[in-house]
């Protein structure tokens, strides 16, 4: 008799199997996926839209000897206020007058340069990232005393040359301070304004320079008024002789320091 209650019992349930477990499925579906591992979950990372970069510092690769550092631009690039600071100029990788863009580096912060240059103005540093330039040294280096209307050019820390020039009108000051060569330029017409040969420099005067394409920027020039060297009346532009302009071109290469004192 209990044999056959337990088979009749089975006979029951056996048909029922099916849709026991459909049920438990259907129950399991709403209930929510198992959480990740912790592993899992710590191994994936999202950075916020418009998160700031941050630049690693690193030592730059300076290239040996003791002359002064200068940057070729290898591309085009901003200049900033600051280490990575706001932008307020581009930089082109020739200048106005079509040379190549190399700049005296004045400053070192990190993978920044600070450099002289027209766009960041007279007394300042402008910020270029280091990756944007080629680094070099030059040997030479200029100074102008305007009180002895006189500039020394020094090679390896040598005084090799010294030249008379005229400087600017007292209404027309030649501006004072730390600069760099920009261009050198020969005009093709040594009977004209500025003789044979420019060295424009980084400096600004605070005014326009009459039939200067360069705007208001201050450079070392020849002139075929002799008559005027060694006097205080030009617009700012420090002049001197056709050969001693040929000279300098021969010689003073792009990026060179060049220190104007009123001394």
């Amino acid at each position: 008799m209990r044999r056959r209650l337990v088979l009749s019992g089975l006979a029951v349930l056996v048909p029922l199997i099916p849709i026991l477990i459909g049920l438990s499925l259907g129950a399991g579906s709403g209930a929510p996926a198992a959480a990740p591992s912790t592993a899992t979950a710590s191994a994936v990372h999202f950075d916020p839209v418009g998160a700031k970069l941050k630049v690693t510092p690193q030592n730059l690769m300076l290239p040996p000897g003791t002359g002064a550092l200068v940057a070729a631009l290898q591309r085009p690039t901003v200049m900033r206020s600051t280490p990575g600071g706001p932008v307020f100029a581009k930089l082109a990788t020739h200048t106005g007058f079509g040379s190549p863009t190399v700049v005296w580096v004045e400053k070192l912060s990190g993978p920044w340069l600070g450099v002289a240059s027209p766009q960041a103005g007279n007394g300042r540093v402008g910020w270029i990232p280091a990756a944007d330039a080629s680094l070099s040294r030059v040997d030479w280096k200029i100074q102008v005393s305007l009180a002895d209307r006189e500039v020394t050019v020094l090679h390896d820390g040598r005084p090799v040359e010294h030249y008379t020039i005229a400087i600017g009108a007292p209404s027309m000051p030649t501006p004072t301070g730390h600069f760099a060569v920009t261009d050198r330029l020969n005009t093709g017409d040594p009977t004209g304004p500025y003789g044979c040969c420019i060295l424009a420099l980084s400096a600004e005067a605070p005014h326009a320079i009459q039939d200067w394409s360069g705007g208001n920027r201050i450079a070392i020039h020849s002139t075929p008024e002799t008559s005027t060297i060694g006097q205080a009346v030009s617009h700012g532009c420090m002049r001197l002789t056709l050969a001693e302009a040929q000279w300098l071109i021969d010689h003073i290469p792009l990026g060179t320091p060049a220190y104007i004192s009123s001394a």
